[in-house]
């Protein structure tokens, strides 16, 4: 008889596309996990992002265990925390860095510095930047391209708090200057922060997201990056820092620990002043097993590796090679007019792309991806994919012959359906 399961949340099910049955891991080396009935997948989910370097990888681990003799919480911050900020914003002498474990609390908490530095608290945001009630309250499927029929739908527009007419969290959709000025103009009085997920730096230019940030603060709002899933992953800080988009606050987060929680606000002395007053720490945004795990993820991602001058770049080249591999499966198979595979954001993540006949086609992407998940290979749809290091040891063969028996199973069942 099955055990009665006690997990509440059942979204990873649906995800996966695992015929209702919850879907339950007990186990990962390298790029690979198994669930609990002993079937190995490639894991192209890598826990939605944070794992950077790989499952159970001999060096992180070995590294992590050797600072745990250290203690796990002391009364205050460590010089394991200073250690960990000075590597991770050396050059940036004026930056200082509040400690979270999740970026939904870090972004919670430069809204709040916003608010302290304007004496406003209405939000613009484009994209996904948290699941706290002004974060995802009113919001569109940010991930999808911006001509899906699926974007505009607004999702989550009940019971959540801090939405209303005084405290507005307004969208910007379309990614274009006029819009977001015809925003500010009719709210000004209310906003008080702007903030960007930078995925949706893939649909636009740095020159756009530059004016954007720009115009904001040139109305007296204070401009913030969502770097969650880039930061740590497409480079050492991430997008805003690499195009010099000039934003005032940056959250990075997911791949700065290999798994570990942990997220990062960061910006000038002078804004985050407003941390204490603001209470901006919990009890274990303090704790050090997740300051371990990321002084140990960053001594290998500092090292070069291969061809590569360090792990961020040797990441985007894997990424860039697994796009390519699911794509050549696609043109073997003969559907790559209807789907194919492009690394997003030089290569640290990569995503499925669709044509425009299945861009709004649910059942369709969805069988597409239980047929991935019945092949063994994990991945996510409507959403990027994510690579580790670890996969750059890849049988690269293997997983274009998984990719092209889902992509025949799918294709055959969607022809003759």
């Amino acid at each position: 008889m099955q055990q009665e399961q006690r997990i509440a949340h059942t979204k990873i099910t649906s995800k996966f596309g695992t015929g209702g049955g919850q879907l339950l891991f007990a186990g990962g080396q390298g790029g690979e996990v198994w669930d609990t009935g002993g079937k190995t997948y490639l894991d192209f989910v890598m826990g939605y992002g944070p794992v950077i370097l790989g499952h159970a990888v001999g060096e992180f681990t070995d590294r992590f265990q050797s600072r745990l003799a250290n203690g796990v919480m002391m009364p205050g911050y460590t010089v394991f925390h200073e250690e960990y900020l000075g590597r991770l914003l050396a050059g940036r002498p004026d930056t200082r860095g509040a400690l979270f474990k999740t970026a939904s609390e870090a972004v919670t908490a430069a809204f709040r510095v916003a608010a302290l530095e304007t004496g406003k608290v209405g939000v613009i945001r484009s994209g996904y930047v948290g699941w706290h009630d002004a974060q995802i309250a009113n919001s569109l499927k940010w991930h999808e391209p911006l001509h899906s029929p699926l974007r505009n739908a607004l999702r989550y527009t009940e019971h959540m708090r801090g939405v209303g007419s005084q405290e507005p969290a307004l969208n910007w959709v379309d990614l274009r200057l006029d819009s977001l000025a015809q925003l500010i103009d009719q709210h000004q009085h209310r906003l008080g922060c702007f903030v960007f997920d930078a995925y949706l730096a893939s649909l636009t230019t740095p020159g756009l997201l530059r004016e954007a940030v720009e115009m904001c603060r040139s109305r007296g709002l204070i401009t913030m990056f969502d770097e969650t899933k880039t930061g740590g992953r497409i480079s050492r800080l991430g997008y805003a820092h690499d195009f010099d988009i000039g934003a005032d606050l940056v959250v990075i987060g997911k791949a700065l620990a290999n798994g570990a929680p942990l997220s990062i606000l960061f910006g000038s002395r002078k804004l985050l002043a407003h941390t204490e007053r603001a209470r901006l720490s919990g009890t274990f945004s303090k704790e050090m097993l997740a300051m371990y795990a990321a002084l140990a993820t960053l001594d290998l991602m500092e090292k070069p590796i291969g061809q590569s001058a360090d792990g961020w770049e040797e990441v985007s080249n894997v990424g860039i090679q697994v796009a390519a591999t699911i794509t050549e499966a696609a043109k073997e198979v003969g559907v790559d007019s209807m789907v194919w595979a492009q690394p997003v954001l030089g290569g640290g993540m990569f995503e499925l792309v669709y044509s425009d006949e299945l861009l709004g086609d649910r059942a369709r992407r969805s069988a597409l991806l239980a047929a991935f998940t019945g092949a063994g290979i994990l991945l996510l749809e409507g959403h990027p994919s994510f690579v580790c290091l670890a996969h750059r040891d890849l049988d690269w063969t293997q997983l274009k012959q998984r990719a092209s028996r889902a992509l025949q199973q799918w294709s055959t069942a969607v022809t003759h359906k």
